[in-house]
């Protein structure tokens, strides 16, 4: 299966979008919006002991038929495979994470986007992105603070790259700093990789969940459930069992995970200090 033939009335069934697949911005906002709604980020294969596949017909087969969710080289790029399934003018682009890091920290470029064009307008698009990804496209040369429907953003220039900020209620926090060039496909086999199989990536060593509600992002993150609405303090609460970890994945998150996999995820939250 290729690009070419990728399903786009399953993928449409499984985000609950209505209509025609069409490359304009109503169409994309709804994409983004729909997608992040309920496609949920989660590390869960990598916590398990696998590297996630990046061909379509594999993140097809795990994201739409299976009804699991992934991280950004899987999200982003299926949804890149989708846009242009659709006629969309998308393409890739690559990031250096910059949320939860030291300020003077030097970080590799294991984040991946997409940028749109449309009507000669360059648009972010990101539905992979965790406990911040931002609900609706931005415009890449805008510099003033943008918003989706809870949180505020602005994209910020710095030494030829463009950083992306999200308003918390600690402030303005980096999210990710996205390189000029744009990135081959080598570049993510590589990113992919180092992810999901460096002794000391953050994704080996944490559980992450997160999806979009109306209220806000819902995350998981180790054994704290959380609600983030913009700049409010969020709303947390303790997962202590099994059965509490099972309900919030189904039922919070949407996802259908095996027994297997789910004692490979608390194995790895059970033995984090404290």
């Amino acid at each position: 299966m290729t690009a070419d033939i990728l399903d786009l009335e399953a993928y449409a069934a499984r985000i609950g979008f209505e209509g025609e697949i069409a490359p304009t911005l109503d169409v994309l906002e709804r994409l983004v919006e729909r997608h992040a709604s309920a496609i949920a980020f989660e590390n869960i294969d990598v916590l398990a002991g696998r590297v996630p596949a990046l061909d379509t017909p594999s993140l097809e087969g795990k994201l739409v038929r299976r009804r699991r969710g992934g991280y950004c080289f899987e999200q982003n790029g299926f949804f890149l495979a989708v846009l242009r399934r659709a006629g969309f003018d998308a393409h890739a682009l690559e990031a250096r994470v910059r949320a939860g890091v030291a300020a003077d920290a030097i970080t590799a470029r294991t984040h991946r986007a997409v940028r749109v064009r449309l009507g000669g307008i360059d648009w972010l698009a990101d539905v992979g992105f965790g406990t911040l990804a931002p609900t609706a496209p931005l415009r890449l040369a805008e510099r003033a603070v943008q918003r989706d429907p809870t949180t505020d953003y602005r994209l910020v220039d710095v030494e030829g790259d463009v950083l992306m900020q999200c308003r918390t209620h600690e402030g303005w926090s980096d999210c990710y700093r996205i390189a000029r060039s744009e990135p081959q496909p080598i570049d993510f086999e590589m990113a992919n990789w180092f992810v999901a199989t460096h002794p000391k990536a953050f994704l080996r060593h944490n559980l992450l969940v997160a999806r979009s509600q109306p209220k806000g992002r819902l995350t998981l993150f180790n054994d704290r459930l959380s609600l983030r609405s913009g700049a409010l303090v969020p709303e947390e609460q303790t997962l202590r069992t099994r059965a509490e970890f099972a309900d919030a994945l189904r039922d919070a998150f949407g996802l259908e995970v095996g027994a297997a996999d789910l004692d490979a995820a608390l194995t790895v939250v059970e033995r984090r200090p404290g």
